[in-house]
């Protein structure tokens, strides 16, 4: 993991520990020295250790806009500001922290989803069947139609593409003992078994293709990033949670799942 990534998911981290920490108590203005100490120090952590590695990395515009977000949330902390108003900043911060994080991801990778080609590739490597094969293609290419002006549909349409690929590589497998045996296989939480495929997400198949080799690191966390964005396909999400999918936050999704794509078709 390169250290943008590092520091990216540690401003992550410390932005979801903080809203938890927040949401323990109920009233209204945050008084705390303890919470309000938090606040400082996460805010400080951006400024400090966090923002350095990636400047190199994103846009100036994402890191400025996160930098006014910092400094609003920090500007908080010195009173006892509503905790409403902290959770709303953290909410903004959040969100464009993902965006930052699925960049360095891409960057990381070692893909340009301005400049790969958007070519169907053959899948006859990953799927013998033509049929399937047929369907791929056509799922790839529906992908490609919707980029340049549906990207909310094209990051639904990305998210279906990469389980149909990923299972597919399962069922390459002569057995699937080491699928079912590995340790971040989804397991039934009663009875400890396996899942049974048809009721695996996004995030265990990508989490299962890494453990067995298949896909880089870097190519397992599109599993987080796509799988929150793909959630918002549900109309009640994107508007509780004030989110909009932009053309640019697609375009580097399809970058993710392109290189991901190729790893599983060598």
């Amino acid at each position: 993991m390169s250290e943008g990534q590092r520091a990216i998911d540690d401003a992550v981290k410390r932005c979801d520990f903080l809203r938890t920490l927040l949401r323990k108590k109920i009233s209204v203005q945050v008084w705390s020295e303890g919470e309000r100490g938090t606040v400082k120090a996460t805010c400080l952590a951006w400024f400090h250790s966090q923002r350095g590695p990636l400047a190199q990395r994103v846009p100036p515009s994402a890191l400025a806009d996160l930098d006014s977000l910092y400094n609003a949330l920090l500007l908080a902390s010195g009173h006892a500001g509503s905790r409403s108003g902290y959770q709303e900043l953290l909410k903004s911060i959040k969100k464009g922290l993902l965006v930052v994080r699925s960049e360095c991801i891409l960057a990381s990778l070692g893909a340009s989803a301005s400049k790969s080609p958007d070519l169907a590739p053959s899948f006859a490597s990953l799927v013998p069947d033509p049929k399937m094969q047929a369907i791929l293609e056509r799922r790839w290419n529906e992908c490609v139609i919707c980029l340049a002006d549906a990207p909310m549909a094209a990051t639904v349409m990305m998210g279906g593409l990469l389980e149909g690929l990923l299972l597919a590589r399962v069922n390459r497998e002569p057995s699937l003992k080491a699928v079912f045996t590995a340790s971040k296989s989804p397991k039934d939480k009663k009875s400890g078994a396996p899942l049974p495929l048809r009721d695996w997400m996004l995030k265990n198949f990508t989490d299962v293709a890494h453990e067995l080799g298949w896909i880089s690191n870097s190519a397992k966390d599109v599993g987080v990033v796509l799988g929150e964005y793909r959630n918002y396909i549900h109309p009640q999400k994107e508007l509780s949670h004030g989110v909009v999918l932009t053309k640019e936050d697609a375009v580097i999704l399809w970058g993710i799942a392109k290189s991901i794509a190729n790893q599983l078709l060598k």
